[in-house]
C-alpha cells in the first residue's frame, strides 16, 4: 500500500462523502481510508458501505473529540508507506497522489512534503500566505508552505516522531500549527521536507464569523509551537508584528470585524508564546 489516508471527522456527511468521491478519481489507486469516526450517531454508516466496494476504508468510532488524538489512533493502524491527514470538508484535485508518489519516489531522502490550497472555485481566497514558488521547507518556511490536510509523511517518520502532538491543535486549548510542530521537529531531526507550489487540496474558506471567534486559540497554537520548538526571534516578531499591523491598517479602515480577528490573533500569539505548559505523559 502507497499512501494511508487519515480522516478525523465529525458532524459531516455529504463533505466526507465528497472527499471520497474525489478520491476515486485519483490516477494512483494504491491507498487506504482511515475513517475516524468521532460521530455520537451513525451518519457515516451508508457512505462507508458505498464507497466500501471500490476502495480499502477502515471505519473506526472514537467519543473522544480530539483532532490530533484521532489522527494519531487512525494513523496507529496505518499500513501505507506514506501518511497524509485530509479534513473532512477536503475535495483531492486530480493529480494530488500522483505528485506525492512521484515526488517521493524521485527524493528518497525527503521525509516530507506539503502543498497549498484552492477554494473549491479554483481560487486562492482571501489567503494571502502561501509561498508562490517551490520550495525547500526550513524554519523560515514552515509557517507559509503548510497546512495539516496537505501534508504528506513517510510513515516511518512519523511513527519516530510518535505522531501529532495531542496538547496542540483543534479541541484544545492551543488550537492550530500542530502541522507546523511536526514539521519544526522532523527538521531538527535533519528530516528534510518540500513545498510543491502546484500539489493543492481544496477546501472552502471558513466565514468571517467563524474566523474571528478562532483566532485566539489559533494565536495560541501558533505562539506555543513558536516557543516550544525555539523559533528565533525574528520569525517571533515576524509574526507579532503581522496581526498588529493587520489591526491597524483594518481599524483605519473601519473594517471593525477584520480589525477584531487581528487584535485577537496578536493577542493569541503573545499570550501562547508566554505560556507555561505541563509536559504531556
Amino acid at each position: 500500500m502507497r499512501f494511508s489516508l487519515v480522516v478525523a471527522t465529525v458532524g459531516r456527511s455529504a463533505e466526507v462523502r465528497a472527499l471520497l468521491l474525489s478520491l476515486q478519481r485519483q490516477a494512483v489507486q494504491s491507498f487506504e481510508v482511515i475513517i475516524v469516526d468521532q460521530n455520537a450517531d451513525d451518519r457515516l454508516e451508508p457512505i462507508v458501505a458505498e464507497f466500501s466496494a471500490t476502495m480499502t476504508i477502515l471505519h473506526m468510532r472514537t467519543s473522544l473529540r480530539l483532532c490530533n488524538r484521532a489522527r494519531n489512533l487512525g494513523a496507529r493502524h496505518a499500513t501505507g508507506e506514506i501518511v497524509t491527514f485530509p479534513d473532512d470538508d477536503c475535495e483531492y484535485t486530480q493529480d494530488v497522489l500522483e505528485q506525492a508518489d512521484r515526488f517521493f519516489r524521485t527524493h528518497p531522502g525527503h521525509g516530507f512534503l506539503t502543498g497549498t490550497v484552492l477554494l473549491p472555485d479554483g481560487s486562492f481566497g482571501r489567503s494571502g500566505r502561501w509561498l508562490k514558488q517551490d520550495s525547500a521547507v526550513d524554519t523560515q518556511t514552515v509557517w507559509t508552505s503548510l497546512i495539516e490536510f496537505n501534508l504528506f509523511v513517510r510513515r516511518e517518520v512519523f511513527e519516530e516522531l510518535g505522531g501529532f502532538d495531542e496538547m496542540i491543535g483543534p479541541g484544545t486549548r492551543f488550537g492550530s500549527s500542530e502541522g507546523q510542530d511536526l514539521a519544526l521537529r522532523m527538521l531538527a531531526r535533519n528530516v528534510p521536507g518540500y513545498y510543491l507550489y502546484h500539489l493543492r487540496i481544496m477546501h472552502p474558506d471558513k466565514p468571517v464569523s467563524l474566523n474571528i471567534a478562532r483566532a485566539f486559540s489559533y494565536g495560541l497554537g501558533a505562539g506555543r509551537v513558536m516557543r516550544k520548538n525555539r523559533c528565533d526571534m525574528r520569525t517571533v516578531s515576524q509574526f507579532l508584528i503581522r496581526p498588529a499591523g493587520g489591526f491597524v491598517v483594518n481599524l483605519v479602515r473601519l473594517d471593525m470585524p477584520i480589525a477584531r480577528y487581528y487584535f485577537l490573533t496578536f493577542l493569541g500569539r503573545l499570550a501562547g508564546y508566554r505560556a507555561q505548559v505541563a509536559k504531556a505523559a
